[in-house]
């Protein structure tokens, strides 16, 4: 199995569920001082989302136009994720 699941709390409610990821799209993984674990993915993907459309000259707004961003996913584990994530792929912490 390619898929890594871990514990994930969500930011707003504090509540914790389980997610994962595919194992062969990491690119880099870097223990931080807290014992967490930064995991970079290879899956570039794009999101949209309206921007105001201001004039230059004027400052003011003529519309909104559509922006495109480009982002990779960055997940934290947690200290006990990262150690089993890392015994799983046979690295020395």
């Amino acid at each position: 199995m390619n898929q890594f699941v871990y514990t994930r709390t969500d930011n707003e409610s504090g509540k914790e569920a389980k997610a994962s990821f595919n194992i062969n799209k990491i690119i880099r993984s870097v223990t931080q001082e807290d014992g967490t674990v930064l995991v970079l993915l290879d899956d570039l993907h794009e999101r949209s989302h309206d921007v105001p459309d201001i004039d230059l000259k004027t400052n003011k707004m003529k519309g909104v136009k559509r922006q495109r961003d480009v982002f990779q996913s960055e997940i934290v584990l947690n200290a006990a994720d990262g150690e089993r994530f890392f015994n799983l792929l046979n690295i020395e912490k």
